[in-house]
């Protein structure tokens, strides 16, 4: 499989708090080697240690070869550029993933939604609405232009309890007033994944108790 400069890669690491997910770009890459720029949360660098072992993924969408394909790596050098990076060696071969499928559900539900720049800065918060919903994702409506692989700042209330989370745009999704935007979950906590698939569960008794209701 051939990784290109500006490709866009998952990096899962695990921590104490539970497994945690950074998305950046490559940089280089040559042989088993990759150079990624050292991943950003909040405008800071993420410290991790040379040595440390981890698991990359990348999702491809070209003919031929679409998926998502994961490989484990250890990280080689920092450097202390102008723009950070991190020298990861893979230590297998390419192997690809199933994903995770999960039921969605229509919704309408108001949200604050805070778009993140591609540096890690943080645009002014404005309001949103979710239009469905699932463990993996949600479909938004929003009036910023967000374009592909763009991170956010979500918020929102399920059930009489407040949800926040990071996500990611993966499509866009033309409606009669311009587009909305398909986005999957970032570094969720299961806790909050579980709390939305219960929620959903339920909203699906729910619309087939009244499609029953229209039909009698």
């Amino acid at each position: 499989m051939r990784i290109v400069p500006n490709q866009l890669v998952e990096l899962h690491l695990g921590s104490p708090g539970g497994p945690q997910v950074y998305r950046t770009r490559v940089e280089d890459a040559y042989d088993d080697l990759l150079v990624v720029g050292a991943p950003l949360e909040r405008g800071a660098i993420v410290p991790i240690r040379i040595g440390t072992e981890l698991r990359i993924e990348i999702k491809l969408r070209g003919p031929g070869q679409e998926g998502r394909f994961s490989n484990q790596a250890i990280v080689e050098k920092r450097f202390r550029t102008t723009l950070p990076l991190l020298q990861l060696r893979l230590l297998g071969s390419w192997q690809k993933t199933q994903e995770r499928m999960f039921v969605r559900v229509p919704v309408f539900i108001d949200a604050v939604v805070v778009p993140i720049q591609e540096g890690g800065e943080e645009l002014p918060a404005q309001a949103g609405v979710i239009l469905n919903l699932s463990g993996g994702g949600f479909l938004l409506r929003s009036s910023h232009p967000f374009q592909i692989d763009d991170e956010l700042r979500i918020s929102f209330r399920l059930g009489g309890e407040q949800l926040a989370t990071r996500a990611f745009v993966v499509r866009m999704v033309p409606d009669d007033n311009g587009q909305d935007y398909g986005c999957s979950f970032l570094n969720i906590p299961e806790r909050m994944r579980k709390t939305i698939i219960q929620f959903v569960f339920k909203r699906q008794i729910e619309l087939a108790d009244i499609s029953r209701e229209d039909i009698t």
